[in-house]
């Protein structure tokens, strides 16, 4: 092996192991803050109910958390991109104990030009207030909301779909294929399931597929354009919606 190669093979496990231990440290700051949120974690500022990333982290995002409710996570890692999700995802925390977004664009960059994308960056607010809430409760859920266009798609099937529901991979459990179930009923539109009904949107790339805890079960919901544009303009929609998912 050159002396080039190692040096870049050395560059890529120190640059590893410092955004471990950033994410080990942004977790143990949040894991306080749950434990007392009079103090504030580093970083942070506390504005209207929600811990809100000051510029000094790179990942920025907004942290909103109430001692009741389910447990649950709600989760718009997309609000500027993926239009709507953050009002959708709000009506969820409504049940949810969590509600996660981003502050920045998903384009964006950080310091060592890695793009900020919460469905894809690890070292993000996001995923170090979820391991830390892991460690305060005894199993719970995350639901990812995301936006897609169908006039976008490749088959048929994400052409015809309102919703793709995935747990990141193509095996689907019994709660997915109940939640898709309900959809369809109380709703009356095409919840698909990826993996059986869809092969599209996965969500097989997330940082959660890996991330995520153990006690954790990830739910990875992609709404059409026309949906969305429905549960923003239709409280009984929406609220059927959110029973659903946490029924």
């Amino acid at each position: 092996m050159n002396n080039k190669i190692i040096v870049s093979v050395l560059m890529l496990f120190t640059a590893a192991c410092c955004e471990a231990a950033q994410l080990e440290k942004l977790t143990s700051s949040l894991q306080v803050w749950l434990n007392n949120q009079q103090r504030v974690p580093e970083h942070f500022s506390f504005s209207n109910g929600a811990l809100v990333a000051k510029n000094s982290l790179d990942s920025g995002g907004e942290i909103h958390f109430k001692a009741k409710g389910k447990a649950c996570i709600s989760y718009a890692p997309h609000r500027y991109f993926d239009k709507h999700t953050l009002l959708i995802a709000k009506a969820l925390f409504s049940e949810c104990q969590v509600l996660l977004t981003n502050t920045k664009h998903r384009n964006s960059r950080d310091t060592h030009g890695k793009i900020i994308d919460f469905g894809k960056y690890k070292n993000s607010s996001s995923n170090a207030f979820i391991l830390a809430y892991s460690s305060t409760i005894e199993s719970f859920s995350i639901f990812q909301i995301h936006g897609f266009a169908k006039e976008k798609r490749t088959t048929e099937q994400g052409r015809k779909a309102d919703i793709i529901l995935s747990e990141g991979h193509v095996s689907a459990s019994k709660r997915t294929l109940n939640i898709a179930k309900c959809l369809n009923n109380k709703l009356g539109i095409n919840a698909f399931v990826y993996g059986r009904d869809v092969h599209e949107l996965g969500g097989t790339h997330n940082v959660l597929n890996s991330l995520a805890p153990v006690n954790s079960q990830f739910f990875h919901i992609e709404l059409s354009r026309q949906l969305r544009e429905q549960l923003i303009t239709n409280n009984q929609l929406l609220t059927q919606f959110s029973l659903c998912l946490i029924s």
